[in-house]
């Protein structure tokens, strides 16, 4: 916590002149743009190519200042630097070659040098244990093959003495050791004058002395001079090592806080990873916005994610609601997601989240009283505040917990209102809770204020975790005094002595949160019920547009095969009447009508909806409905005529009837009343000719299907086309006529129906449109 007593400043606030803000904070705003580029760029690697390979890299720089001033390093040293030395190079292949990736990360990349000839003289030095190989010099190599020589030597030799009778009988054991680097024989004290040689050592009793024997001394001094010209030898290779890595060394120490910055940008894009953070939009203009806030100690499966703003319409948030219910957890979520994006961090945030420059953040939370300083509670959080209010500014972020408490309650709601005016008044932004109602209040009266509050469920008298902005709450403390264990009688006491006139006031909010609680809920199911309405009648309108498309293809694909047939009917016809033309006999004459009558019944059949009719003139009156009557024979558009069983409804419609089925049409498709003496009703004739607009007749007779006389099989091919027909016309009903017989024709009929993907349902017809000899379709 940062705070001093008002008469003598600690080292938590220091004097004005002195710097209050961290070098966390101070960080420039561009530099803040590159650290959250490269945590991004970090995470794109990570998801699809993992970590680059740092591992090796070790803390050389104490090696490296003792070899500029001249050190010789050790080979452990040595070692730990050519293996850094070999992480650098691989971290320099694994970001080089994803340049276009990672171009903030390759920035760093073009700092490290290059020292792959330090990197392999060192590893031509040394064994991976750390041990200078024999290969580093001739001279090496020559002088350790001479030691191991003489040492074989020597040993043949020590052998051979324990071997020998009269030397056993003076040895105190039978083996031989070495002494002052020097090979010695365990000889017995008292046998001493027999045995010739140097005496090295002696057992701790003095019954052993440790005899160099004579006939060894000049080889054990041969070895010992091939020893120390090998010691020589490595201590010039380490030298020559030393000075090498002293020339490169600020070389190396560049690349090695190039490589940390990697090695950071790829902490905090797994940081990012592991807390499922996202990057927040970073602008300067004092906003704060985050959406789905998660404090970053908690897990994610735990963590109850919250929205929460500053900037936006109000400067002050003011938030309250019951102990315990995670106030104080929010407001520091707050404060840590500021601190994270001032160090390039992700924010464990949803997408959307903003956090504008922020330079300083101060805080007032805990407990700060030291005897040592004279400080209680109380004092500790003025001396606090006093500093805060001296220093915030409008780039800065103040979270203040429980403001203005340890004192009379009225006196430090009005200290707190206070402060927190002032810190508006310095455009800050400012994150408090508190209990106390008049700073509640302070949204009503002040633009600069909002309230918010964590809600209380009031079923289980449990915290629900959740922020409500907007909303001031109560504080439930006998509620939660009850759920802590506090007796009963004692919790309804403490209710009994409750003011009257805050235990209303209290229970209102209570009640407030509880019921927008409530209705926010309401709020989200109804929401996701439209989403979902949407989404149906969005799959809906798709699925209509495929059977609009379907049909337009199977009316296309129905259209070039009755032009097929048109004219395969056509040279038929053509065939039959030159044959007649050429002199044919009477039975052929015969034998030819009946095939035209054949083609020409199949022709109507096929072309009911291609070829119709061309209207036919014929004498009528002009239609004036006021004297028209039910049952007058009219004439329509294209030349059908037509009983009408009915005068224009309010839709515009008339009733007609036609042989046995009755239909309605628009009026003004009706051209005519006729007399009765004009030409009665007539079926079309085949032209074959080009397709004509549609005719009524047509546009009739597509609403009846005619299917008695045919087979099963025919009839069921018959009903299909006339599905299609009067689906092209757009009827909703089809009238099809099978008639009563044996009942069979009309069973297969409706099983089709059952099953036809176009017919919604269908029902007897009526008693005047054919009773049980005919069944009504409706049509999708």
């Amino acid at each position: 916590m940062m705070g001093a007593p008002a008469e003598e400043p600690r080292d938590e606030f220091p004097k004005p002149d002195d710097q209050t803000r961290s070098t966390l904070l101070e960080t420039p705003d561009e530099a803040v743009a590159g650290l959250l580029e490269e945590t991004a760029e970090a995470l794109a690697l990570l998801a699809e190519q993992g970590s680059p390979p740092l591992g090796g890299i070790g803390e050389i720089s104490d090696a490296l200042g003792h070899a500029r001033k001249g050190g010789i390093l050790t080979p452990r040293e040595l070692t730990e630097l050519g293996s850094t030395l070999t992480a650098t190079r691989r971290v320099q292949e694994f970001i080089g070659s994803r340049t276009e990736q990672a171009p903030r990360l390759a920035r760093h990349v073009e700092a490290i040098g290059d020292f792959r000839s330090l990197e392999v003289e060192i590893d031509a030095t040394f064994t991976p244990d750390g041990e200078i190989r024999d290969e580093a010099s001739s001279v090496l190599a020559r002088t350790r093959a001479q030691v191991r020589s003489l040492e074989s030597s020597i040993q043949n030799n020590l052998g051979d003495l324990l071997r020998n009778p009269r030397v056993q009988e003076r040895l105190s054991d039978r083996y031989f050791t070495i002494r002052n680097d020097r090979y010695v024989l365990p000889v017995r004290a008292e046998s001493r004058q027999g045995f010739g040689g140097i005496v090295h050592d002696a057992s701790s009793t003095g019954a052993t002395l440790f005899i160099e024997p004579q006939q060894l001394v000049e080889l054990n001094n041969r070895l010992k001079q091939a020893e120390m010209e090998i010691e020589r030898e490595i201590r010039r290779i380490l030298r020559e090592l030393s000075e090498d890595a002293a020339l490169i060394a600020d070389d190396i120490e560049r690349s090695i806080l190039s490589i940390t910055a990697i090695d950071l940008a790829f902490a905090r894009g797994t940081l990012a990873q592991q807390t499922d953070a996202t990057c927040p939009e970073v602008l300067d203009e004092g906003v704060i916005h985050l959406t789905q806030l998660r404090h970053p100690l908690l897990e994610s499966a735990d963590a109850v994610p919250n929205d929460i703003g500053l900037g936006r319409g109000h400067r002050v948030l003011v938030l309250s609601g019951p102990n315990a219910g995670g106030k104080t957890v929010a407001m520091t979520a707050v404060a840590l997601a500021v601190l994270f994006v001032r160090a390039g961090l992700f924010v464990p945030a949803g997408p959307g989240s903003r956090i504008d420059r922020v330079t300083a953040l101060y805080a007032d939370i805990g407990d700060a009283q030291d005897i040592r300083e004279s400080l209680s509670t109380f004092s500790a959080h003025l001396a606090n505040l006093a500093a805060i209010v001296d220093r915030a500014d409008g780039h800065s972020l103040v979270i203040l917990d429980e403001i203005g408490v340890g004192t009379d309650p009225l006196e430090g709601s009005a200290l707190a209102q206070a402060t927190l005016e002032a810190l508006a008044n310095a455009d800050s932004r400012v994150l408090a809770t508190t209990h106390y109602s008049l700073l509640k209040e302070m949204a009503d009266v002040d633009p600069r204020f909002e309230n918010a509050s964590m809600l209380f469920d009031e079923q289980t008298l449990e915290p629900t975790y959740r922020l409500k902005i907007g909303t001031p709450g109560a504080s439930s403390a006998t509620n939660l005094a009850a759920r802590m264990g506090l007796r009963p009688d004692v919790v309804e006491r403490a209710i009994d002595l409750l003011d009257r006139d805050d235990r209303p006031l209290d229970r209102m909010l209570t009640e407030l949160a509880s019921s927008r609680d409530g209705l926010e809920q309401e709020r989200r199911r109804a929401h996701q019920a439209r989403l979902e309405s949407e989404a149906e009648r969005d799959a809906h309108q798709r699925m209509l547009q495929e059977l609009k498309q379907k049909r337009t293809q199977l009316f296309e694909n129905m259209r070039s095969e009755l032009q097929e047939r048109f004219r395969d009917a056509h040279g038929q016809i053509a065939a039959v009447i030159r044959d007649l033309q050429r002199g044919g006999t009477a039975p052929d004459a015969a034998h030819a009508r009946e095939q035209i009558l054949t083609l020409e019944e199949h022709v109507r059949e096929q072309a009911a909806s291609e070829s119709p009719p061309p209207e036919t003139e014929g004498a009528g009156t002009p239609i004036n409905w006021e004297t028209a009557r039910v049952g007058d024979r009219v004439r329509l558009l294209g030349g059908a005529r037509a009983r009408l069983t009915s005068t224009p409804d309010r839709r515009g419609r008339v009733g007609l009837q036609t042989g046995s089925a009755r239909i309605e049409v628009p009026a003004e498709r009706v051209v005519s009343i006729e007399d009765d003496s004009s030409a009665p009703i007539q079926s079309p004739t085949i032209h074959h000719a080009q397709p004509s607009p549609e005719s009524d007749s047509e546009w009739l007779s597509s609403q009846r299907c005619d299917l008695r006389g045919l087979r099963v099989d025919e009839a069921l091919d018959e009903l299909g086309h006339a599905i299609d027909r009067a689906i092209a016309r757009n009827h909703s009903q089809l009238l099809i006529v099978h008639g009563i017989g044996t009942g069979a024709l009309r069973e297969a009929v409706r099983t089709n129906l059952t099953t036809h993907p176009l017919v919604l349902r269908f029902a007897g017809a009526e008693a005047n449109e054919g009773g049980p000899g005919a069944t009504v379709a409706n049509l999708r």
